[in-house]
C-alpha cells in the first residue's frame, strides 16, 4: 500500500490545512478536515495517500481562482505546486 502514499513534511501539511480551513468552498473545508490527522506529527515526514494530495491540489487551485489578495494567492500557488511535485516524485 506504500506505493499509494507520499511522504510529506507534517509542518508543511499544517500550512496547507490552515489555508484550506480558511477556504471559501465546502470542498476546501472538507479536505482540511481530511488533512488534519496528518498534521499532528510536527517535524516528521508523514505518509499521505496520493489521492488525498491530488484532491487537495485541486481544492487549492479552486481557492486560488477565487483569491484576489496577492499574498495569499502566491502562497496557495506555491502550496499547489509543491503537492504536484511531491505526488509526481513517487
Amino acid at each position: 500500500m506504500s506505493d499509494f502514499m507520499v511522504q510529506i513534511p507534517a509542518d508543511w501539511l499544517a500550512r496547507v490545512f490552515l489555508s484550506l480551513r480558511r477556504g471559501t468552498s465546502d470542498d476546501a473545508r472538507m479536505l482540511a478536515a481530511e488533512l488534519r490527522p496528518f498534521t499532528e506529527k510536527p517535524g516528521q515526514r508523514v505518509p499521505v495517500p496520493r489521492t488525498t494530495l491530488l484532491r487537495t491540489e485541486i481544492a487549492l487551485r479552486g481557492e486560488l481562482r477565487q483569491m484576489s489578495e496577492d499574498g495569499r494567492r502566491q502562497r496557495l500557488s506555491e502550496e499547489a505546486g509543491y503537492l504536484i511535485n511531491a505526488a509526481l516524485a513517487r
